[in-house]
């Protein structure tokens, strides 16, 4: 059985204590984790903390700090870029593609979108850190802020991948070096438009098929296609 994983950006160590509270606190509460379990501190840049539970009370949890180790990076740099789609749909796509391995996740405005992605940044770098804390990637995935498609385009990549239904080749030849950077529509698709100012940047059109997969299928799919490309 895996360790639990808490997530703590900033840890404040002295006497080889580190001492819980909100969230990550009331997370361990609800986990019912008890005196002497062992858990796993991470601050999101590779640092990893093993320590064993001291006390749990109801405004803190106490661990005692007995082993620090540095977690290699991820091999490559997998970056989504998400039209925003329906937020359910948004959000499942965002929990388990960093559960697949993306590194970085950057949700834009499409000519198709029809929702506005709101006030939710910080429900959805919660939900990051879960899934970070889940699948053991201790580098936490950057979220972006909502941007433009335009401004997409130009995020610098060794590999420019736009999954779409027309006319869509192999995946393994877009694979031409790291970052890697992957496309996924709304539901309604891309325009025309859309195709031919990301080719003119020079993307890749690729399939993922025959099938007509939902937006948060195909960035499902797509990340953990990629990642299986390169070997992992």
């Amino acid at each position: 059985m895996s360790l639990r994983s808490v997530y703590l950006p900033v840890p404040s160590i002295e006497n080889d204590q580190i001492v819980l509270t909100g969230d990550e606190h009331l997370h361990l509460i609800v986990a019912r984790t008890e005196k002497g379990e062992v858990v796993e501190i991470f601050d999101g840049g590779g640092r990893v903390w093993t320590a064993v539970i001291e006390s749990v009370n109801k405004r803190e949890t106490v661990a005692r700090v007995k082993e620090l180790r540095q977690a290699p990076p991820p091999s490559a740099e997998v970056i989504l870029a998400m039209a925003m789609i329906r937020i359910p749909a948004f959000e499942l796509a965002l929990e388990k593609t960093v559960e697949a391995g993306v590194t970085r996740i950057v949700p834009f405005a499409a000519a198709r979108s029809n929702v506005v992605p709101g006030n939710r940044h910080d429900r959805w770098t919660r939900i990051v850190i879960e899934a970070a804390k889940q699948s053991k990637h201790y580098y936490l995935p950057k979220l972006n802020v909502p941007v433009p498609f335009a401004e997409v385009l130009s995020i610098p990549a060794g590999s420019k991948i736009m999954f779409a239904e027309r006319e869509g080749g192999s995946l393994r030849p877009a694979l031409t070096g790291s970052p890697v950077l992957y496309l996924v529509g709304p539901e309604g698709g891309w325009s025309d438009e859309e195709l031919v100012a990301a080719a003119k940047k020079g993307f890749h059109r690729v399939s993922l098929g025959a099938a007509i997969l939902k937006a948060e299928t195909a960035a499902i799919i797509g990340a953990s296609l990629i990642r299986y490309e390169l070997g992992e």
